[in-house]
Formats: structure tokens, sequence, C-alpha cells
């Protein structure tokens, strides 16, 4: 599984050498939401953000990428990198069966 990371995360999921992690930033600064997309369905990317755009679309479209949305408050990078690293296995099994999922401070929310 890879893992297609938003801008609007941290670069250090790179950390995570037990996962495969591509950054939006790789392709460019400024990506569109419709090409981060794109490029996460013609690549079978996971796309983690914290952008309720991708949300949104989501529930709109018959074939959407998978997508994790992180929905944990003002918190700090650091609070992201943590949970995602908590809960991946979770995570990583749901992802098998759905393709869009909410994480919360205390759950994950299966939405599709």
């Amino acid at each position: 599984m890879t893992y297609f990371v938003d801008v609007n995360l941290p670069k250090n999921f790179s950390e995570l050498h037990s996962f495969r992690f591509v950054f939006v930033h790789d392709y460019s600064a400024s990506l569109p939401d419709n090409e981060v997309w794109d490029i996460a369905l013609k690549n079978d990317y996971v796309i983690l953000t914290r952008d309720k755009d991708f949300y949104y679309r989501a529930l709109q479209l018959n074939t959407i990428p998978k997508i994790v949305l992180f929905r944990l408050g003002n918190c700090n990078n650091q609070v992201l990198f943590d949970t995602f690293l908590k809960l991946a296995p979770d995570i990583e099994q749901l992802l098998l069966s759905h393709r869009l999922l909410v994480l919360w401070p205390s759950e994950i929310q299966v939405i599709i």
C-alpha cells in the first residue's frame, strides 16, 4: 500500500520506513486537488489528508481513490504522525474493503 501524503501533512511520515509514502510536494507544491485525485487513482495510492474537499468529492463520485482524512482538531504534526503510527494496522485492514476513512481522536470512522 502506498500513501500519497497531501501538502497539508508533515513530511516526517517518511521516517516510517515500514510504509511506502509518496508526497504531493514531490509532484508540485501547488498541485490542484483534482490532479492529486487523478494521480492517486492512476497509481492506486491512498490519499492522506486534512483537506475536507476530498471527503466531499468522494461522497459525490462513483470512482474514488482510497482516502484517509485526519480530523484530529487543532493539533501539531507530531500528534498526526503518532496517530497514524498507532492506527496504521487498523487503517490498512479497513482499506482492504473500504475507500474513505476518517480518523478522529478516539476512532476510525468508515464512510465508504
